[in-house]
């Protein structure tokens, strides 16, 4: 596990999931495993367990309820979208998230095992967050592919995106969806160094790399 990332909340709530005989088909991913196994670029709170396979809702709700004592929770809420079950769970005057979620997408590589824990490959979560950025505005998506991009470049994430997805993105789509990047007005909490203007300068490059397809 990455130094000074993951939380004592989040050891906990890992070592216990991944103890469940009934959470075997689990994986973490998203933003937190990224910065916690791979990249060490950012503090990152919620916790993020895809399955492929779907599954009952009483399975993750009886996890929840045993993670409530494990982590000492004075509450526990519980909210779903679509196939997304999360609980919030109120330790200290602080919520803490954890979200079980089915992600019906084959992986384009095998999971990474640390300890107990099984953890998606950096590949795939760096195909998954190109996806992202043409679903919802987030500053931490593209903080995140700020770090991927130089090790997985562009053309690479988008036949990522074709293989995993089924689709192609379009370039004159995509371009427009990287810079949505001005928008950003704050950085989550960083521990590897950048800076907005920065951040932005990169992903205006990002997409005058696209040029000379749409112009093709």
């Amino acid at each position: 596990m990455g130094k000074e990332i993951l939380r004592d909340w989040q050891k906990a709530t890992i070592e216990y999931v991944f103890a469940q005989p009934d959470a075997a088909h689990f994986y973490l991913s998203g933003g937190t495993a990224l910065a916690a196994y791979y990249l060490n670029h950012r503090a990152s709170d919620d916790l993020d367990f895809f399955s492929e396979q779907d599954f009952p809702t009483t399975t993750v709700q009886r996890i929840a309820g045993g993670l409530r004592t494990v982590l000492n929770a004075d509450g526990l809420r519980y909210s779903r979208l679509h196939d997304r079950r999360q609980f919030f769970f109120t330790h200290d005057g602080e919520e803490l998230k954890v979200e079980f979620t089915r992600y019906p997408f084959r992986q384009l590589e095998p999971v990474r095992q640390s300890g107990t824990a099984l953890v998606d490959g950096e590949f795939d979560i760096a195909v998954n967050k190109l996806m992202t950025i043409t679903d919802r505005f987030d500053p931490k998506d593209f903080v995140d592919l700020y770090f991927l991009l130089p090790k997985y470049r562009l053309p690479r994430l988008r036949d990522g995106v074709a293989e995993k997805f089924g689709v192609r993105l379009d370039p004159v789509f995509l371009g427009s969806e990287l810079m949505k990047v001005n928008r950003v007005s704050a950085l989550p909490k960083m521990i590897l160094p950048l800076s907005i203007e920065d951040l932005k300068e990169f992903f205006s490059q990002q997409a005058e790399t696209l040029r000379a397809e749409v112009l093709e």
